[in-house]
């Protein structure tokens, strides 16, 4: 009911939109992503000072993050289904790669010296 007597008969907090044209936020009303009925969505007003050059930061490191994410769970997914590598992973400790479980429990398998070949090589 608070909507109803905030706009009169519309029922709309913001009023007509068409009237916030020299607003940041319609800044970024054509970008590839903005659909109606929202249009461009930015609920916590990170995009509201309309720079571009952030806006584009952000998409790009938006993008590149989900990238990384989607490996990680390939990365995650693939030795359960594909197998494991044979062999060994420390002879001296008689580790093969197939003793190894997947995710985090794997870093209390893998020896001190094997995390410092990963480290050095990163």
């Amino acid at each position: 009911i608070g909507m109803f007597f905030q706009d009169g008969l519309t029922g709309s907090a913001w009023g007509d939109w068409s009237n916030y044209v020299d607003s940041p936020l319609r800044a970024f009303e054509n970008e590839l992503g903005a659909q109606a009925p929202l249009g461009f969505w930015d609920p916590l007003g990170i995009s509201k000072d309309g720079d571009k050059y952030s806006f584009m930061r952000r998409r790009s490191v938006e993008i590149k993050h989900g990238r990384v994410c989607m490996l990680a769970t390939m990365g995650y997914i693939t030795p359960e289904v594909t197998g494991k590598f044979p062999g060994f992973l420390s002879p001296g400790s008689g580790l093969k790669f197939a003793d190894v479980p997947n995710g985090l429990a794997a870093i209390g398998k893998v020896p001190a010296a094997g995390w410092f070949q990963i480290f050095s090589w990163m």
